[in-house]
């Protein structure tokens, strides 16, 4: 009996032991979880308080010019999205949405219910759960917030791929076309044309420029950037003219459905008037988009044309459908006097 005792004894301060340590477990867990939700509360608010803005400057300036920052109160997207019924669902998620490193990467973000009017901005893809930011090596290091290393950024394509790859969102899905385009077989990625890279101060805590990715994401509302997106030639024989249009983007051209081209062939009179105009709009709603790096001859008829007229053919961006003439953007152009 007394040993049974003495046993049951150990058995009682055994479990004891082991209930004191399931409580410090469970009270270590609880207070690293108020750590971590206090160290993501003191980001939003240093974003809001301008710290992001204060420490680096430079990378700031170039994201409140970008169409990240403006993603939000863009006058157009507002404007469409308000025809969209389910668009908390479908839309506005992306245009506003949480840090995805914490919703995860690739899967559908979530909408945030703070700081809207911020767009895409630096939390979004750089916070994660523990309230650190994530970025590429050689980061300063701060006393605002931890770094952390990540190697997503050498080749973020599945980064961007979170808001710009969901098949379920074809409007701005660029990233399945350039997934299965012979551009991703390489070390390019989304950053390669879209964040160029250039060399400055990462922080105020920087000594010296440094090589990093510019954050502007230029695109269908870059003039550069559209410049060389396609490239045009025209070849003219008696009665016809063949216009050789090649595609040098790494993704679907246009990119996204509300997106369309216009190929457009003139002939002019020697005084400049026009006697003859055909077109061929490209576009999603045409089902036929340029893929990546593809090449297309067009043919037109050029019968009606005489000697001394000049034929002129240019490829012409529109962002909307309702894009007034005046705000289109020439890509390239083309001219060819017949002899």
């Amino acid at each position: 009996m007394n040993l049974k005792r003495g046993h049951l004894g150990v058995v009682g301060v055994g479990l004891g032991l082991f209930g004191c340590v399931l409580l410090i477990f469970a009270a270590n867990f609880t207070l690293h979880a108020e750590n971590e939700d206090r160290r993501v509360t003191e980001a939003y608010q240093g974003f809001q308080d301008g710290k992001c803005q204060s420490c680096h400057p430079a990378i700031w300036r170039e994201w409140e010019n970008s169409m990240h920052a403006k993603a939000w109160v863009n006058e157009i997207y507002q404007a469409a999205a308000q025809h969209i019924p389910d668009r908390e669902t479908k839309c506005d998620q992306c245009h506003a949405p949480q840090p995805i490193l914490m919703t995860g990467i690739g899967k559908m973000p979530k909408l945030r219910g703070r700081q809207r009017e911020a767009g895409v901005s630096c939390l979004v893809c750089h916070l994660d759960a523990e309230g650190a930011m994530n970025g590429p090596a050689a980061s300063a290091e701060t006393y605002f917030h931890a770094n952390v290393t990540n190697p997503i950024y050498i080749l973020p394509t599945a980064l961007c791929a979170t808001c710009h790859g969901q098949e379920s969102v074809p409007e701005h899905d660029q990233v399945s076309s350039f997934l299965e385009s012979e551009f991703a077989d390489g070390n390019a990625s989304c950053a390669t044309c879209h964040m160029p890279i250039v060399k400055r101060l990462q922080s105020t805590t920087s000594h010296e420029s440094i090589k990093g990715r510019k954050h502007t994401w230029r695109g269908s509302r870059s003039v550069t950037q559209l410049k060389r997106a396609a490239t045009l030639q025209l070849q003219y024989t008696s009665g016809k003219v063949d216009v050789k249009l090649h595609s040098r983007t790494g993704h679907i051209l246009p990119g996204g459905t509300l997106r369309s081209i216009v190929l457009e062939i003139v002939f002019l009179a020697p005084d400049g008037t026009e006697r003859q105009k055909q077109h061929i709009t490209i576009s999603a709603e045409n089902e036929n988009r340029l893929l990546p790096n593809e090449t297309r001859v067009y043919t037109f008829d050029t019968a009606a044309a005489k000697t001394g007229n000049t034929i002129r053919v240019r490829l012409i961006y529109q962002l909307t459908s309702d894009t007034p003439e005046s705000r289109r953007i020439l890509m390239a152009e083309k001219t060819h006097i017949i002899p």
